[in-house]
């Protein structure tokens, strides 16, 4: 399916029908894209090249990124991260809700989710909502966890190579679809007592620093585009 044309600087629409009050949809399967109530907007996320570990290549469109395994000459700065392959979006978010969707193909091996702005960037951390990380991944290619306190073990039958991420300010709760089945994998509640007015941002990692890279990229998708069978 072709890309549908941006109306009013805003990309075209996703819109979920809340079978139940905690924002986990029914989806309906009416054609391509699915009908569904709710609008949310579908947001356009680009990587920041100046938040990514110096292993990861960022492709020239902001859509994927890479483990090089190899440390590369970036510029030094206060918002990269020194320690982890992680990496955030250049578009930070205050309030509304927003909809976003990962490939992550093959790869056996990925995090991601939303970070607040004022995370730590230098040394090592733990990803965990009390550091101001609401994150789900996969460590083996096997297993998927959301990285609660401690880890949430995700009942998954067979693999994800799409994930819908959808964020809502408002009712402070982030939630993760598994997009070719259309159920819910995870939702968070986001928050905690960070101030109202700091950014979420979305958060990238390509998996431990210590693992083997992948090579296939970990890529941000159009919402639009047709689910393999």
């Amino acid at each position: 399916m072709g890309k549908m044309p941006l109306c009013c600087s805003q990309l075209c629409c996703w819109m979920f029908l809340h079978g139940q009050s905690q924002c986990e949809p029914t989806w309906l399967s009416l054609g391509s894209p699915p009908r569904m109530v709710n609008l949310i907007i579908a947001v356009d996320v680009n990587l920041d090249p100046d938040t990514a570990h110096p292993r990861l290549e960022i492709s020239d469109g902001g859509k994927s990124v890479k483990d090089t395994d190899t440390i590369r000459k970036v510029s030094r700065n206060e918002k990269r991260f020194d320690s982890h392959t992680f990496v955030l979006a250049k578009e930070g978010y205050t309030s509304g809700r927003h909809y976003w969707e990962v490939d992550v193909g093959k790869r056996s091996s990925w995090a991601f989710g939303i970070a607040r702005e004022s995370v730590t960037r230098k040394g090592t951390l733990t990803l965990s909502p009390k550091n101001g990380f609401w994150v789900m991944g996969c460590t083996d290619g096997r297993e998927y966890w959301a990285y609660t306190e401690p880890w949430t073990r995700l009942s998954v039958g067979g693999k994800l190579p799409k994930i819908g991420i959808f964020l809502d300010i408002s009712a402070k709760q982030l939630s993760f679809y598994n997009v070719r089945k259309k159920t819910a994998l995870h939702t968070f509640t986001v928050g905690g007592d960070c101030s109202q007015k700091e950014k979420f941002f979305p958060f990238f990692s390509t998996g431990p620093a210590t693992a083997k890279p992948d090579e296939e990229p970990l890529k941000i998708v159009w919402v639009f585009d047709d689910d393999d069978e």
